[in-house]
């Protein structure tokens, strides 16, 4: 093996970063061969807990990974900066320059060698064009995105509560009703719950939320008994869907929607639908309307064999000739697992398999102490069986504490499940300022 072989990969998210520990482990600390991952941010968060950011219930101080310090024991070595090209003759990527918060900048544009390159630079949402969108809605991609969220809801709930009107309602719409809009609407209902139990004048009774859905169901991916449970557990917590509905213009004070109708919305956040950036598009490489990188049943893209893609950035079929894969944290996990394998058989020259997913049912949070999902990886993906309640919502967060155990071990993974435990005791449930 060529001990100065780079693998360079780009993007911190839930794949990259899982890829780049396991190689960092079996070949970067074993000086078999050179692991960097590269990011625009120091830190990573699993962005399927961002609804919990944006509700204060996850604490992205606590809970945040820095890449500087988890590269150091991990092996690899992390590269701060945007990447903005890739120049495949010369084998080399760009990076932006670094400035500061004052925009000051810190360094100028610069240049990574690869020999392998792992495109896992996630994804951001799709407004597919609808006018105001961008303007007048806010969204969910980013850590970022979901602390200016969370002062949002901060800031309103305290006004309607002090205005002293109990007729005043804090009114939310939430466009789509994926994984991401259910369990936003739901964790923002809790947190309301609870900011009253704390003192707070809004009553639950002055929240409003509606979850505005295109299909003739949320939950459109998942078994029709689970997207009904859904809905009547939302019911019940006074969370209204408005299915079959498309949202025609975003203004200022809510939704113009296709059938004429004007749904008011104080808050108005956008969670339907995924692309790639659209800068992915310029790189050379062949993309589809998304932006998403096309690559084989192998992961590498079909225009460069040295270049693989996956997580949300990668358009990958589901076998040969098979559908497109969904953009979930599962299939960017199990890409993750496999390429780490795959690439450490390909730089013994062994020979290497396609990838194939393994479907592992839906699990979707709709509160604190409940959840409703699929148990596809137990029962099989053929057949129509659901848990719901707090049996479902320890499945569910179980599924972060096994990302945790990917990323730092098992036994560092305990620990801080342990440590979650005990700093509950000493704070409250939702962080409030």
């Amino acid at each position: 093996m060529n001990s100065t072989h780079k693998i360079v990969i780009v993007g911190g998210g839930a794949g990259g970063l899982e890829l780049a520990t396991k190689l960092g482990r079996e070949l970067g600390a074993k000086k078999r061969a050179q692991i960097i991952l590269v990011d625009g941010s120091p830190t990573h968060i699993w962005k399927p807990l961002l609804h919990e950011v944006a509700t204060g219930a996850l604490n992205t101080g606590e809970d945040e990974v820095n890449y500087f310090g988890h590269a150091y024991r991990n092996g690899y070595q992390f590269e701060f900066g945007w990447m903005q090209g890739v120049d495949r003759e010369r084998k080399m990527i760009r990076l932006a320059g670094v400035k500061d918060a004052q925009g000051e900048l810190l360094t100028g544009e610069r240049e990574i060698a690869y020999d392998t390159l792992v495109l896992a630079l996630g994804a951001i949402a799709n407004d597919f064009g609808t006018p105001g969108a961008q303007q007048n809605c806010m969204f969910l991609n980013t850590p970022n995105d979901a602390e200016k969220l969370r002062r949002r809801i901060l800031d309103l709930s305290f006004a309607v509560g002090a205005s002293g009107n109990g007729a005043s309602k804090l009114t939310i719409g939430i466009v789509g009703g994926g994984a991401t809009g259910v369990e936003l609407a739901a964790e923002i209902d809790h947190t309301i719950r609870e900011m009253h139990n704390y003192g707070a004048n809004l009553s639950p009774a002055q929240l409003e939320i509606t979850i505005i859905e295109g299909a003739p169901r949320i939950l459109s991916g998942a078994p029709e008994s689970l997207s009904q449970y859904a809905t009547e557990a939302l019911a019940q917590r006074g969370i209204m869907v408005a299915c079959n509905s498309r949202v025609a213009a975003v203004t200022e004070t809510g939704f113009q929607l296709g059938n004429g109708q004007h749904l008011d919305a104080m808050i108005r956040v956008w969670a339907a639908g995924v692309k790639a950036a659209d800068w992915l598009s310029t790189l050379g490489l062949a993309t589809n309307r998304n932006n998403q990188i096309e690559v084989t049943t192998c992961l590498q893209t079909q225009t460069d064999p040295a270049v693989f893609a996956i997580g949300d950035c990668a358009a990958a079929p589901n076998g040969e000739g098979g559908p497109q894969l969904a953009a979930t944290a599962q299939v960017a996990h199990q890409q993750a697992s496999w390429l780490a394998e795959t690439l450490i058989k390909k730089l013994n020259g062994r020979e290497i398999t396609p990838f194939v997913f393994k479907p592992q049912g839906m699990m979707v949070s709709l509160g604190k102490h409940t959840a409703v999902g699929s148990l596809a990886a137990v029962v099989g993906p053929k057949r129509d069986y659901y848990v719901e309640g707090r049996g479902a919502k320890l499945i569910y967060a179980s599924l972060y504490r096994l990302h945790q155990a990917a990323v730092h071990g098992w036994v560092l993974a305990v620990l801080l499940w342990i440590g979650d435990k005990l700093r509950r005791v000493g704070r409250p449930t939702l962080k409030l300022h």
